[in-house]
């Protein structure tokens, strides 16, 4: 359930908190008063798109807050596949605005994206508005909510016609591919260039490893002048003349010679010096071994060039590295094989289809089948919520058509409806009315909200159309679902709003020129009055006070 609201510098609001119940909260007030707003801000922390327009005017941040408490077993695995951090079942959802028309989204202290952030918040929060009754009237929704309400009883038929369907898309695409309305001239001259290119790219003998080899060989080949140069030019300081190093060290040995004797120490000074003099002629050996092994190649190093500047042109022509040269000779190959293999390539895929469709054929029958049992429980849990709202009267069939195979599986459905008795039953979107749809929409989210196990309905505007004895039964619907969920309803309807279980009233006002929204939890005297606003608008009597202290008492004793 949502706990707690807040919101600061958006629209009309510059600071806002609200704390709403657990169960039925009703919103009213008078029209553009910001109701609309507050929805709003709620939208934007269930991942809801920001307009820069809501951002208040002179401001150039604003902040939207949502503190949720949850026990969904579905949203605790969602939150570890998101690397959430969770305790105490609650959930902190805060959305930075800004005046560029971005936003930073955070879920318990850690970013998120808005499209996981969505992910997890229909399974916690479900917002009806207007815009999705129209939804309804689109018959192209109508399977996606019949497998909605079906989806535990659905789940295996589905899985299993999807990893069919799967199959049967990969195989259409390979028959595609073969079917690519080339003329047998075009597929002639790619042959062609197939062969070129494959017998181009194996005659090149390229090795993994080559182009490295090859820099670091011309790296020092390049530089060879310069690495004999250094290298005599270190071997004459090492032995030239009475300053050669060797000369030195002789002379130190012959000096501390005579006198080794006498200490144990100078042993040692004399065994380091000998190791010494052992390491510079075996490092004088090495000096002109190198020099005579190393000499400046001009040859090699044209060759070396050569080959680097060809692997070079096939790296522009086929790849950036030489694995991707190989990998593109591969694919050559496998092209050139399916186009001279084509038409037996073909009838083997051709035959590997009409089996698929044959199995798809059976599986999607038996998909069909059980859609059809979860239609006859919907039909039957719809009719009976609509009963509840006043709709005794009317009749709803699932009707099926069979269609060719899609990833949804073979059936077409659309949503029937006779809401006067007599009537015939017609497509829903010829006979509803705006209050019969939204009676209709609320029957539908209440057994949806059953199903998906949602912990918070949001209602915008789901009286309309409706007054009298429909905004009743609308109203002691909404009072029946709200002792198993939290619901926060907007309403202008008396009838409604009597139900409250918790009444916050939303107004405006203008202070230096500014308007600001503001939102306060009414007590039972206030909720009164403005029950009393709603039945009769700003004129208020005696009367209507006695008529709004009369709804609310009623509506207590309905829900008792």
């Amino acid at each position: 359930m949502i706990k707690e609201l807040y919101m600061k510098n958006c629209a009309l609001i510059e600071e806002l908190r609200v704390d709403f119940g657990s169960k039925l909260n009703i919103l009213t007030g008078e029209t553009g008063s910001g109701k609309s707003i507050v929805l709003e801000g709620l939208s934007l922390c269930l991942g809801g798109k920001y307009d820069r327009s809501f951002l208040r005017k002179g401001c150039d941040k604003g902040l939207v807050e949502l503190l949720i408490y949850t026990d969904n077993k579905k949203v605790d695995n969602l939150l570890d596949e998101y690397s959430i951090p969770y305790s105490d079942n609650e959930l902190h959802v805060s959305r930075s605005i800004f005046e560029d028309g971005k936003s930073t989204t955070k879920l318990n202290g850690r970013t998120i994206r808005l499209a996981d952030l969505r992910t997890i918040m229909m399974a916690i929060v479900d917002i009806h508005s207007q815009h999705q009754n129209q939804a309804l009237y689109n018959r192209d929704v109508h399977l996606e909510f019949l497998d909605l309400y079906g989806k535990d009883a659905l789940k295996d038929s589905m899985s299993k016609y999807s990893a069919c369907y799967e199959k049967y898309t990969e195989v259409k695409k390979k028959i595609n591919e073969l079917n690519d309305n080339m003329s047998e001239r075009e597929l002639e001259r790619e042959v062609d260039l197939l062969k070129y290119q494959i017998d181009e790219i194996e005659k090149a003998n390229l090795d993994v490893d080559e182009y490295e080899i090859l820099r670091v060989k011309y790296k020092k080949l390049s530089n060879q002048d310069k690495i004999n140069t250094a290298i005599l030019t270190s071997y004459d300081l090492l032995r030239s003349g009475d300053l050669g190093v060797e000369d030195r060290i002789g002379k130190s040995l012959a000096a501390l010679g005579p006198v080794a004797d006498y200490d144990i120490v100078l042993e040692d000074f004399v065994e380091v010096l000998e190791n010494i003099m052992y390491q510079l002629e075996d490092l004088d050996a090495s000096f002109r071994s190198y020099i005579d092994k190393n000499e400046y190649n001009p040859q090699l190093l044209e060759e070396i060039q050569v080959r680097m500047d060809f692997i070079n042109t096939m790296k522009r022509k086929y790849g950036d590295r030489i694995e991707d040269i190989l990998d593109y000779k591969l694919e050559m190959k496998k092209r050139l094989y399916n186009i001279e293999n084509r038409e037996e390539r073909r009838q083997a895929l051709l035959k590997e289809k009409r089996m698929i469709e044959e199995d798809l054929e059976v599986i999607g029958g038996e998909l069909t089948d059980q859609r059809m049992k979860v239609a006859n429980l919907l039909e039957e849990s719809l009719l009976k919520e609509l009963g509840s709202l006043n709709m005794k009267n009317t009749k709803f069939k699932v009707i099926f058509n069979k269609v060719g195979y899609t990833s949804s599986g073979c059936d077409d459905v659309e949503f029937y409806v006779s809401f006067n008795l007599g009537e015939n039953l017609n497509p829903l979107n010829k006979v509803a009315s705006g209050g019969e749809m939204s009676r209709f929409m609320l029957a539908f989210k209440k057994i949806l909200s059953d199903v998906d196990k949602i912990e918070t309905m949001i209602f915008d505007e789901i009286d309309t159309g409706i007054s009298g004895r429909a905004a009743q039964v609308v109203g002691e619907k909404l009072a029946e679902m709200s002792k198993y969920k939290q619901l926060i309803c907007i309403t202008h309807l008396p009838q409604i709003a009597a139900f409250a279980d918790d009444h916050y009233y939303i107004e405006k006002n203008v202070e230096n020129e500014r308007t600001f929204t503001s939102i306060s939890n009414l007590d039972y005297e206030d909720r009164e009055k403005e029950i009393a606003r709603l039945i009769s608008g700003k004129i208020i009597t005696e009367k209507t006070l006695e008529h709004s202290h009369e709804m609310i008492e009623l509506a207590k004793k309905t829900k008792a």
